[in-house]
């Protein structure tokens, strides 16, 4: 359905509750250990939600011919990373230490998100018009063997390789208009089965070094953790279109959170790292998660503020009722 903007609900909807999820999965990152609930809630949203996010974000990369390209890659992502690094030096020496170091090669926080999409993107021209099936299918070796490799933040490289795939999935479904949303009472209620199946299983098992598995961070301790990896693309891919796939096609509530979510992932940081290091932000962990996901959705919301956008270079600055 289209909205009033020109825009698809369906897109909005599902990148407004990703981008929720990403909030709400770092409000409750230092409390997972305490709580069994926490616990499972954090690693069944880290299954699917940068793993979908990244797949949109190759769904949507287009026109990668075009004379201007590569010149939106660097304003969009290269430049916003780079003086992201230099502020966040700066606000990580205010509220944690008095040493300042500035370190580009390594990403702070959630910044290693900019470097992937902009190696991504730089090489979809390369790549787009190569057979769909070989280009994916190859794109899993160097997520497979780069966890035999230390390689110790540096440049995201980890991160970058594992979750390629994903956004070549997506790069070639965008292009030649396959959905992803499949139509049907049966897909839906196949769907939230998975779903639950995910939720319980990360309820009922404990595994081993889980978080940097699902962080696409695990450096392998035997040739079993290439095993772990394959597992892990086969389980991710399936619950991630899972959520895609309960979402629906109508306008909800927050659907205008997802034309800015760009400025929310990019911004979010400075409002939870402040408050995680107030005293009352074990409330996260007395309410079970709830004042979590409710001071998300606030912190989505404020910063799904078209001046957000505009500060983050993600939107033009519109006068009046110019076009």
């Amino acid at each position: 359905m289209i909205t009033m903007s020109g825009r698809i609900a369906y897109f909005d909807n599902s990148k407004a509750i990703l981008i929720i999820l990403v909030v709400f999965s770092h409000l409750l990152t230092p409390f997972i250990d305490d709580s069994r609930l926490l616990y499972a809630i954090y690693h069944f949203m880290f299954i699917f939600h940068m793993p979908a996010f990244i797949f949109i974000a190759g769904y949507f990369t287009r026109n990668v011919h075009k004379k201007d390209y590569y010149k939106k890659i660097l304003t969009m992502f290269v430049i916003p990373y780079l003086i992201l690094q230099v502020i966040y030096a700066l606000y990580y020496n205010m509220l944690y230490t008095k040493s300042f170091s500035i370190e580009f090669l390594t990403p702070r926080w959630a910044m290693w998100f900019l470097i992937c999409i902009a190696a991504y993107k730089a090489v979809a021209p390369l790549l787009i018009k190569w057979n769909p099936y070989v280009v994916t299918g190859a794109s899993l070796l160097p997520g497979l063997l780069i966890g035999f490799f230390e390689v110790d933040r540096f440049l995201s490289l980890d991160r970058l390789f594992v979750f390629m795939p994903f956004f070549m999935l997506g790069m070639y479904m965008g292009n030649r208009g396959l959905p992803f949303k499949l139509e049907g009472k049966h897909v839906k209620i196949a769907s939230v089965l998975v779903l639950s199946i995910a939720f319980t299983g990360m309820m009922v098992f404990d595994i081993d070094n889980i978080s940097k598995i699902l962080y696409g961070t695990n450096v392998y301790a035997s040739s079993f953790g290439l095993v772990i990896r394959m597992i892990y693309y086969v389980a991710a891919s399936i619950v991630t279109f899972a959520f895609f796939n309960v979402i629906t096609t109508r306008p909800i509530k927050l659907t205008f959170v997802g034309a800015h979510t760009f400025a929310i992932y990019l911004l979010h940081g400075f409002l939870i790292k402040w408050f995680l290091e107030q005293d009352f932000s074990r409330i996260v962990e007395a309410s079970e998660g709830l004042f979590a996901i409710l001071l998300a959705i606030v912190i989505s919301v404020i910063f799904s503020a078209p001046i957000f956008s505009v500060l983050v270079g993600s939107r033009p600055l519109r006068i009046g009722n110019s076009q």
